[in-house]
């Protein structure tokens, strides 16, 4: 029988993805504007899902984007996805993805359920070769069909794109360094830049700000070659001077930049810890099932685990327990895990 998780749990600000050209087009599924579904399909949440409910036998169901235009210099599409299979059919259901051309439905990508599971549940790319429709309009379509929607658990679909090759393309990718940071410290920060056109850059300026205050914390003029494919990191230094929490970003800036979509950077949180000293105490009262997906691990984990992530990632102690104390006085704060509800 199948099983449906209800699930109340703590909100996680927890990422994305490079691939050697550059995105022209995407959609991220946050409206359901230009794609026609059929049954059992659906876009809410961020992803278009195709789902197993209500369970239809001899099914044949797509889902088909509006018509895209192509450019000449277009490489690749990016799919983003999750297969989840409960059981398989005789022949087994199978999923595929096309592009539509010409009044032609030419096949990508087929899968069928006897290889199980495709991907993690946060979304696997799956990178497929579309030079050869470069020039022309096309469809997307996600096709599933097979004996029954009852083997389906899900097809989460979470972003799809085309990618092209440019001449001048530079991308700042993300900001690593330290998380946790006292007052008057110094912490050093790289910017990862990336080269995605298809020739060497060179003279262009690589910046690293912090969003708290929206202040600029450091510029590096780089005079050396970057080749086409290649990934450096530029080196940054501050000294925050008062308690904050605050995200870093990092931009790259190159006249002649062919797409300036992608020269700001993905986020990275540091906390500058005040002089206070407190205590916190996270209760694991759950049940010990993995209900949540980590959508940057893209594990499936509990919900105590995925509270102690979060509080280790800000640098914060914790005195972690399953049974509750008898007195609580001591603690600040308090992290309560109370299990998920299952219907069966």
């Amino acid at each position: 029988m199948k099983k449906i998780f209800f699930l109340l749990m703590f909100p996680l600000l927890l990422g994305a993805s490079s691939t050697a050209q550059t995105i022209f087009w995407s959609d991220d599924f946050n409206s359901n504007l230009g794609w026609t579904l059929e049954d059992n399909w659906s876009i809410a949440n961020g992803k278009l899902r195709l789902y197993w409910n209500p369970a239809i036998t001899n099914f044949d169901l797509s889902a088909t984007s509006s018509s895209i235009t192509l450019p000449e210099n277009t490489m690749e599409l990016i799919v983003k996805q999750y297969l989840d299979i409960f059981s398989v059919g005789n022949p087994p259901e199978t999923a595929e993805i096309i592009l539509v051309a010409s009044g032609n439905n030419n096949v990508l990508w087929s899968y069928t359920f006897d290889n199980g599971n495709w991907g993690n549940p946060a979304g696997s790319e799956l990178v497929l070769d579309v030079s050869e429709f470069a020039g022309q309009e096309v469809q997307i379509m996600f096709r599933s069909y097979g004996p029954t929607t009852y083997n389906w658990n899900w097809w989460d679909i979470f972003s799809v794109g085309f990618t092209q090759m440019l001449n001048c393309d530079l991308t700042a990718l993300e900001v690593s360094g330290p998380t946790v940071l006292d007052i008057s410290e110094t912490g050093q920060w790289e910017v990862q830049v990336k080269n995605l056109g298809d020739q060497s850059q060179t003279d262009f300026t690589v910046q690293l700000f912090s969003n708290k205050f929206n202040e600029l914390l450091g510029t590096l003029n780089v005079t050396d070659d970057l080749a086409p494919g290649e990934e450096k990191n530029y080196e940054f230094e501050w000294t925050p001077d008062l308690a904050q929490n605050t995200t870093l970003y990092g931009k790259v800036v190159k006249e002649g930049d062919e797409f300036e979509q992608n020269d700001i950077s993905t986020t990275h949180f540091v906390r500058v810890s005040p002089d206070i000293d407190f205590s916190i105490l996270v209760w694991d009262d759950d049940n010990g099932i993995e209900t949540i997906i980590d959508p940057e691990a893209g594990d499936e984990i509990q919900a105590s685990t995925a509270l102690t992530r979060a509080l280790d990632a800000t640098g914060l102690d914790y005195i972690f327990v399953t049974s509750l104390p008898q007195n609580l006085t001591q603690y600040d704060m308090i992290f309560c895990t109370m299990g998920c509800y299952c219907l069966s």
